[in-house]
């Protein structure tokens, strides 16, 4: 199921170092999502800005996840994982689950989906129920392509990442 991304020959040399690029990646305003995922007994989540919509027939989306994460791994596993589109009023889910806690869930209400055995978040934006098509390897992370099962929105804003920060929508839009 794996790929690794071949680079053709004919590319030029990248000039652009680390830094400069997380600087231009900051000016991408991205919902805040907490991926989860179940394999066996063990359920794991990580909260990522790296999702985006692929296909609408069939309803695709890819997520992309550091190999070095606890959540990787299981997510290969299970073979499922769920999207978790936080809501503006869910910031402390985004920066617990940033942290590497033996117990991320915890005290956090939430639910396992029928389809993917994987938390649903309650209170979310929405969430996206998807099952493992492909993933590829590009340097430190994997995109993991998933077909989506289920998915129920909300009436809630979405909790918004931007500039290294958390947002709402009338903060960046004036909305």
């Amino acid at each position: 199921m794996s790929e690794k991304a071949e680079t053709p020959a004919c590319l030029a040399k990248s000039h652009v170092n680390a830094d400069e690029f997380k600087l231009a990646m900051r000016k991408f305003a991205a919902s805040v999502t907490i991926i989860t995922t179940a394999a066996g007994n063990e359920i794991h989540g990580m909260t990522a800005t790296a999702v985006c919509s692929v296909s609408a027939e069939p309803p695709t989306i890819l997520i992309v996840v550091n190999r070095k994460t606890r959540t990787h791994p299981l997510i290969g596993s299970a073979g499922f994982f769920t999207v978790n589109i936080l809501a503006e009023d869910q910031q402390h889910l985004a920066s617990r689950f940033g942290l590497k806690l033996p117990n991320q869930f915890e005290g956090i209400p939430y639910r396992q989906s029928k389809n993917t055995k994987s938390p649903v978040i309650h209170g979310a934006a929405a969430h996206l129920e998807c099952e493992l098509t492909g993933q590829v390897d590009v340097g430190s992370h994997t995109i993991f392509l998933g077909r989506v099962l289920h998915c129920d929105p909300s009436d809630a804003k979405p909790l918004l990442y931007y500039d290294g920060q958390y947002s709402e929508i009338a903060q960046i839009g004036g909305v």
